[in-house]
């Protein structure tokens, strides 16, 4: 009789353990399945699949169809394969589509492909219908180059409004070419072009427009929309912009306030269009604040300002102006409260007492405000 002690009928375990090699193996079949297919179709286009094609096709079999179309446009723009353009595709997968079209618009419109960052091409392919409209617009007016391609590409989402200020600004016979060179080479973020735009924009509208104040506003990107803030409270005055522009750049942290102390003198009739703004320039918000008051008076005068912007002026002390800002819209002020403070303003450089004789007078104010009843200080 055989001996039978050591033999021993496959377990639960054993059975589980060879099921699931079987299933790994199965699956591992499947896969290679679409692959083996996308490259019979990749041949049939007489694309021979590289080591690069073939890792994207079994990294991403679920974008096989538009990794095809890809390979097939790269052929057609005569793009070569490498291991970073690999990389960049891996990266943007879900964007694929996007760069096929943006590839195939290189083509329909004749633009050397080799002037052109697939990187920044492949960033841009979330927007590509926006890029493909603003292309066609540019290429119908004759505009369209490869700089110009170039800057709807680095900017995307703002590519419509791009396109369309370079058709109004040849329109009007401008220097197209030099804007989009100073555009191209900035690396202004995505926020504060979309700004610029507008600021360009409203410059040409209310034809104030001159080249030189695109350097302004890339130099001075961080106060931006300080700068747009005023230059539209300016249009809403009719008040012409170029002066603003060229001294802007002396205070831009200040730009909106230059804009409000602009319009101060001018709707109380003290300046014309024409004034040279400096000395306007050098005015800080405490005096904008001391200013409004003296309007309401009628004690403000041009005289003011040759006083108001001296550095060490007592309405550019942080106390007076924190005090200044804090008073509510109702305050009035009496015209011998407001001499003794504008006889002190008018010093080119104060005391730390008369420092505090300003500010008392202002805290008489904010006192009394502060215990009015809710009701009457609305």
């Amino acid at each position: 009789m055989a001996d039978t002690t050591n033999c021993q009928e496959p377990g639960p375990v054993g059975n589980k353990s060879t099921q699931t090699m079987l299933r790994a193996l199965n699956d591992a079949a499947k896969a290679e399945e679409p692959v083996n297919d996308f490259v019979s179709r990749l041949r049939r286009l007489n694309l021979e699949p590289d080591e690069g094609m073939l890792r994207l096709l079994s990294d991403h079999p679920n974008y096989g169809n538009r990794l095809i179309s890809l390979f097939k446009m790269f052929k057609q723009t005569n793009v070569s394969m490498t291991d970073k353009l690999s990389d960049i595709i891996s990266k943007n997968i879900s964007s694929v589509g996007g760069a096929v079209n943006l590839l195939g618009l290189i083509k329909e419109l004749e633009i050397d492909p080799q002037t052109i960052s697939l990187a920044c091409l492949f960033d841009a392919a979330r927007f590509d219908l926006n890029i493909a409209q603003s292309a066609r617009e540019l290429h119908h007016q004759g505009q369209l180059d490869s700089a110009t391609f170039k800057l709807l590409l680095t900017h995307p989402e703002q590519s419509l409004e791009i396109s369309r200020l370079l058709i109004n600004l040849q329109e009007h016979a401008y220097n197209v070419e030099s804007l989009v060179e100073r555009l191209g080479a900035s690396s202004i973020s995505s926020k504060h072009m979309s700004t610029i735009l507008d600021l360009l924009n409203l410059m040409l509208e209310n034809e104030s427009y001159y080249s030189n104040a695109v350097d302004i506003f890339l130099r001075q990107e961080q106060y931006i929309t300080k700068i747009y803030e005023g230059a539209k409270k300016l249009v809403a005055e009719h008040y012409p912009l170029c002066g603003y522009f060229e001294l802007v750049e002396n205070n831009p942290q200040n730009a909106n306030v230059f804009a409000k102390n602009i319009l101060l003198f001018h709707n109380a009739s003290l300046i014309e269009p024409d004034y040279d703004l400096l000395g306007i320039s050098k005015l800080g918000v405490g005096a904008y604040h001391f200013m409004k008051h003296l309007q309401q008076a009628d004690m403000l005068r041009a005289a003011n300002l040759q006083t108001m912007g001296q550095p060490n002026n007592i309405l550019n002390q942080k106390e007076v102006i924190e005090h200044l800002s804090s008073l509510p819209l109702i305050t009035n002020f009496e015209r011998e409260e407001l001499a003794m403070m504008l006889e002190l303003a008018n010093k080119e450089e104060v005391s730390p007492k008369e420092i505090q004789i300003f500010n008392a007078l202002l805290e008489d104010h904010l006192i009394s405000s502060s215990i009015c009843a809710p009701s009457l200080c609305y």
